[in-house]
């Protein structure tokens, strides 16, 4: 396994040299924006840069994760510098979602592991302070001393980890060490007509190391690089809707 996982680390730094002779690497301020104004006012300027964040979905994203995969890429079309891409086995991405989010495909580089060399090849990507951002479709527990493990790889390089959890049937996943823990998911939309009316997210901080849980609705544009729109704040359940136009999953879902 460490053979294969220092082979594949030198892959990728070989690529990322090659990249930044022809790319600016992201600056060092202190968060990540995520181009939703409400959102970083609240967060007091976006996600903590250097640091590792989690995201689940709620109803029918549980597992495909559609919309917080869009949500992630929305967030790294705002910053500069290479994403590395890992999954075990299959990456399941759709360049045209990942370009309607704004995040162009070419800044990425995909990386497709052994469901062993995940986590070990997360903590080394975290290290390596040429990368402006790793994400990961996590598909493997995660326990607490894992996920200091990453929390402390990302601080010692500055480089910002983004965990993409599927889960079932609600459940949860246990504590962890991560800055924050977001969920993710369709909500009802402010139109009685759902078929006039723009496509409605509900997006929950669930946890954070700096301040308490909070729960907004936000509202797509018509066009899928807009940032989205605060519609109100909402206190119960979601329900699924269509996924909006350039899906950055290759999969569909439904209610």
């Amino acid at each position: 396994m460490a053979g294969r996982t220092a082979d594949t680390l030198a892959l990728l730094r070989d690529e990322i040299r090659r990249i930044e002779r022809h790319h600016v690497t992201a600056g060092m301020d202190a968060y990540l924006p995520t181009g939703f104004t409400a959102l970083d006012d609240r967060l007091g300027g976006g996600l903590s840069r250097g640091r590792v964040h989690e995201f689940l979905g709620a109803g029918c994203d549980r597992v495909l994760l559609a919309r917080p995969t869009r949500f992630v890429a929305h967030v790294l079309a705002r910053t500069p510098g290479q994403v590395v891409w890992l999954a075990a086995h299959h990456l399941n991405l759709h360049a045209a979602g990942l370009q309607g989010a704004g995040l162009a495909p070419g800044r990425l580089i995909c990386v497709q592991s052994e469901t062993r060399d995940l986590l070990p090849l997360c903590e080394d990507v975290l290290r390596e302070r040429g990368v402006a951002a790793l994400v990961c479709d996590l598909c493997v527990p995660l326990s607490l001393t894992a996920s200091r493990r990453l929390q402390l790889a990302a601080e010692s390089s500055g480089t910002t980890g983004f965990l993409l959890r599927p889960t079932t049937n609600g459940a949860v996943p246990p504590p962890s060490a991560c800055e924050t823990r977001w969920r993710i998911g369709a909500a009802r939309p402010v139109s009685l007509n759902s078929m006039i009316g723009p496509e409605h997210w509900r997006i929950e901080l669930l946890r954070s190391r700096d301040g308490r849980p909070f729960t907004w609705t936000y509202g797509l544009p018509g066009h899928a690089t807009d940032p989205l729109d605060l519609a109100s704040s909402v206190a119960h359940g979601s329900v699924a809707s269509p996924p909006p136009t350039g899906d950055p999953r290759s999969g569909t879902c439904a209610a």
